[in-house]
């Protein structure tokens, strides 16, 4: 009777030990989600900052086009040539 009462003993405290590491595995596993969603969240705002600067550079280099191509028209209407 005094096996099973220790078998028994020892496999509550084995379960005991299991269950006490799954916890710890579920909060490292909770920690690093937190860690992955606030990574993510910093790496979405630097993509949209750079996305932002990269429109804006994108206008900036429209409105220089637009301003050279308005520049030589009228190099070429002072020049008086007509294409």
């Amino acid at each position: 009777m005094r096996t099973k009462r220790t078998a028994r003993q020892l496999k509550s405290a084995w379960i005991g030990y299991r269950a006490s590491e799954a916890d710890q595995l579920i909060s490292s596993l909770h920690e690093e989600r937190v860690q992955a969603e606030e990574l993510l969240r910093e790496e979405r705002e630097l993509f949209h900052a750079a996305l932002e600067r990269k429109k804006q550079r994108d206008g900036e280099l429209k409105q220089l086009l637009a301003d050279a191509l308005a520049e030589e028209r009228r190099w070429i209407e002072r020049a008086g040539i007509h294409g």
